[in-house]
């Protein structure tokens, strides 16, 4: 992968990090914090920035 297309992943996969915190936020404050849909929104967040780090 060229440096421009790993800019451009990361740039991207930042993107999807910040929409999928947003959308958690309106999740809790729908269905509140224990709600399947919440948790589960909560877990690929952490999983998208584990995977950032290991290819840091």
């Amino acid at each position: 992968m060229t440096e421009q297309n790993r800019k451009y992943v990361m740039k991207e996969i930042g993107k999807l990090l910040s929409e999928i915190w947003r959308v958690k936020g309106l999740a809790e404050q729908e269905y509140g914090l224990e709600h399947p849909i919440t948790k589960k929104l909560g877990s690929m967040h952490a999983d998208v920035q584990t995977l950032l780090q290991q290819n840091s």
